[in-house]
């Protein structure tokens, strides 16, 4: 249910396969925040973005307290909707606030942009791949109350593909040699996070969730395919062969079982409630 004390229902401009925007979404969810979604697809968003007040990328949420444009920004936004000892950033300033802090920033200057690159670089080569995960994430977002683009359907999409794929490669610098040193950053992010499992704790920094947790999960979920994500992945399956086999390696390691546990135990419950127009 709502935030009893919540605004009114904000708009989120998504494109529904983003990690970034899951981020977002995911503290709006577990703080009750109503919103309704936007969604897009890439190239498609940056125009409703702009227009929202953001910048050409998304996520852009449109609150009372105007347009805020960084997932993070949003992140922090959600945590004036719970009780102080349910924030996602730790509200006294200390070690355990700057340890958060840290591993979110961290999280989201390298892990972020990685896993974009790494996947998008299995999926762009196949048309028909890339078409399964894109209408995928828009009908689970339909069962979820939201309408897809009334445009969207094979045979538009047989027009965007090509001019897309190339705007992407481009704009995100998508190549082989681009996606190895990618996948040395998620290489590092998850030893370091397998490092920090080691003692057996439950979260990554204190006793409880918190945004280095769900940023991490988030993030990490593009070469994870979590169950529980309210826009997942296909089957590993369905996935192009490469990508297949790093989602099946990655989830075997600490850190990949630990972003799943917590899309059970945190995201479960609490996906899917944000409503497009």
């Amino acid at each position: 249910m709502p935030h009893p004390g919540a605004d009114a229902p904000s708009r989120l401009v998504t494109i529904p396969f983003s990690h970034y925007c899951e981020k977002a979404r995911w503290a709006l969810d577990r703080a009750g925040v109503p919103y309704r979604e936007d969604a897009y697809l890439p190239l498609a968003h940056a125009l409703p973005a702009l227009r929202a007040g953001g910048r050409r990328s998304v996520p852009v949420l449109i609150s009372r307290a105007g347009a805020i444009c960084d997932s993070t920004d949003i992140v922090r936004h959600a945590d004036a909707f719970v009780p102080a000892e349910q924030a996602l950033f730790p509200g006294a300033p200390g070690a355990l606030r700057a340890e958060v802090e840290a591993l979110e920033e961290r999280f989201d200057r390298d892990l972020g942009p990685a896993t974009r690159r790494v996947v998008y670089f299995h999926l762009l080569p196949d048309e028909d791949g890339a078409f399964a995960v894109m209408s995928r994430s828009f009908q689970e977002r339909a069962a979820a109350g939201a309408a897809p683009p009334r445009w969207f359907g094979r045979g538009a999409f047989r027009v965007y593909f090509p001019v897309a794929r190339a705007v992407m490669r481009r704009a995100m610098r998508i190549d082989a040699a681009a996606a190895e040193r990618s996948m040395g950053k998620i290489r590092a992010v998850f030893d370091l996070v397998n490092e920090r499992l080691r003692d057996g704790r439950p979260f990554l920094a204190g006793e409880r969730f918190s945004a280095a947790d769900l940023t991490f999960a988030a993030l990490a979920a593009p070469v994870l395919a979590p169950e529980h994500h309210p826009t997942p992945l296909p089957p590993s399956g369905e996935l192009p062969a490469g990508l297949r086999g790093l989602v099946e390696a990655l989830r075997g390691e600490p850190a990949g079982a630990f972003a799943l546990r917590l899309y059970r135990d945190h995201r479960r419950q609490q996906a899917g409630l944000g409503v497009a127009a």
